[in-house]
C-alpha cells in the first residue's frame, strides 16, 4: 500500500489534467464534521469512509490504487461538470444531464481513458433524459 504522500502528489497530477482545483482534492485521514470522505490505509487495503457528526454511511474498500484514485477524484470531476452545465444551461427545461454527462466523461477522458469507460457504464445514457 502506498502512502498518504504518494497518494495525494498523484490525485493533484491527475487532477491537474483538468484543471481541478487543490482545494477539492486534499485527502484527509480522520473524520470531519462536515462529511467529507476520509482515507484509511490498512496494511492490505485503502478504505475510504463518508461519515458526518460520528455516524458512518458509507465504506468503500480496495487494494487497487487506480480504483481508491477513481473515487477520490471522480467527487471533484463530476462537480467540475455540474458548474459547467450551469454556465452553459441551454433551456430551463432541458435535463441538465445532457450537458454534465458528456462533460464528465470528457474530463475522466483526459485523466484516465479507462475510467471515462468505466463512468460511461455506470451512468445511465443520456438518450433517456426528455
Amino acid at each position: 500500500m502506498e502512502d498518504i504522500s504518494v497518494i495525494q502528489n498523484e490525485v493533484f497530477r491527475l487532477g491537474a489534467k483538468v484543471n481541478v482545483p487543490h482545494n477539492e482534492l486534499i485527502i484527509i485521514t480522520k473524520p470531519s464534521a462536515y462529511g467529507k470522505p476520509y482515507l484509511h490505509i490498512s496494511q492490505d487495503s485503502y478504505e475510504y469512509i463518508y461519515s458526518e457528526r460520528g455516524y458512518e454511511f458509507s465504506r468503500k474498500s480496495t487494494k487497487d490504487l487506480d480504483e481508491l484514485l477513481y473515487w477520490i477524484i471522480y467527487p471533484a470531476v463530476h462537480q467540475m461538470a455540474v458548474e459547467y452545465e450551469l454556465m452553459h444551461r441551454v433551456d430551463d427545461y432541458e435535463d441538465c444531464r445532457k450537458i454534465i454527462f458528456p462533460k464528465l466523461i470528457e474530463y475522466l477522458e483526459k485523466i484516465n481513458p479507462l475510467w471515462a469507460k468505466k463512468a460511461e457504464k455506470e451512468l445511465p445514457p443520456v438518450s433517456l433524459f426528455n
